[in-house]
C-alpha cells in the first residue's frame, strides 16, 4: 500500500506534448491502497501513442520508503485504439449518377482498408427487383484494401434506374470496426445509359418505292 505524497504525474504523447498534468493530492484516486488511479479529463486521441511520469516524491510506504518515480519514455508507454468505423470515401457510378456505362462495375472506396467479413451487397432496380446478390466472401475483390470492386454477371439494363445494398456485417477495419452498411434506396442509386444508336423504322417514300408522287 501507499499514500500520495507530493508531485505530479504527467501524461505525454510519444513526440513530447504534454497532454496533462495530474496533481496526486488532488487528481488520483486510490491512496492507502495498492492501485493508483489517474482518470484523464478528456479521452486519448486515438491511434496514438502516450508514456507517463511519476514524479519520485509521489508515493511512499507505511513506513516512508519512496516509490522511485519513472523519468523515461519507455517504462510506461501504450498506443490507443482505432475506435472509428470505416466510411464510404467515394462510390462508383456515383449516387444519384446518370448515363452510367451497361458494363461499369460497381467500386466502393473506403477511407481506410477494409477486409470483407460475412454478408451480402444486393443490387436492385429502382422498382425493388432483386438483380444479383454478391456474397462478400467470394463474388467481390479488393478486400484487405480501400477498394471494394464488384462485377456483375451479367450487364446492367439500358436506361435502367438501380440502388445497391451492403449488409452492415459486410466490412471491418483492421481493428475491427464495423461499416455500417446501406439499407435505404437513395444512398447509393443511378441510372444506365441510352447506348443503342438509332434506327430507321420506315421511309417515305419507301425504300424501291415506284411512281411517287
Amino acid at each position: 500500500e501507499v499514500d500520495a505524497e507530493s508531485g505530479n504525474i504527467t501524461l505525454y504523447k510519444s513526440d513530447d506534448t504534454q497532454i496533462q498534468v495530474f496533481d496526486v493530492t488532488s487528481d488520483i484516486s486510490g491512496s492507502g491502497g495498492t492501485a493508483i488511479t489517474i482518470n484523464p479529463t478528456s479521452d486519448l486521441a486515438e491511434q496514438t501513442s502516450y508514456y507517463v511520469h511519476i514524479d519520485a516524491t509521489a508515493f511512499d510506504d507505511a513506513s516512508s520508503n519512496t516509490y522511485a518515480g519513472i523519468t523515461d519514455k519507455t517504462s510506461w508507454n501504450f498506443t490507443s485504439a482505432d475506435e472509428t468505423a470505416p466510411t464510404v470515401s467515394s462510390l462508383s457510378p456515383a449516387d444519384d449518377a446518370t448515363g452510367v456505362a451497361t458494363t461499369a462495375n460497381l467500386v466502393i472506396t473506403f477511407d481506410e482498408a477494409v477486409d470483407a467479413e460475412s454478408g451480402n451487397i444486393t443490387l436492385y432496380k429502382s422498382d425493388d427487383t432483386q438483380i444479383q446478390v454478391f456474397d462478400v466472401t467470394s463474388d467481390i475483390s479488393g478486400s484487405g484494401g480501400t477498394a471494394i470492386t464488384i462485377n456483375p454477371t451479367s450487364d446492367l439494363a439500358e436506361q435502367t434506374s438501380y440502388y445497391v445494398h451492403i449488409d452492415a456485417t459486410a466490412f471491418d477495419d483492421a481493428s475491427s470496426n464495423t461499416y455500417a452498411g446501406i439499407t435505404d434506396e437513395t444512398t447509393w442509386n443511378f441510372t444506365t445509359a441510352d447506348e443503342t444508336a438509332p434506327t430507321v423504322s420506315s421511309l417515305s417514300p419507301a425504300d424501291d418505292a415506284t411512281g411517287v408522287a
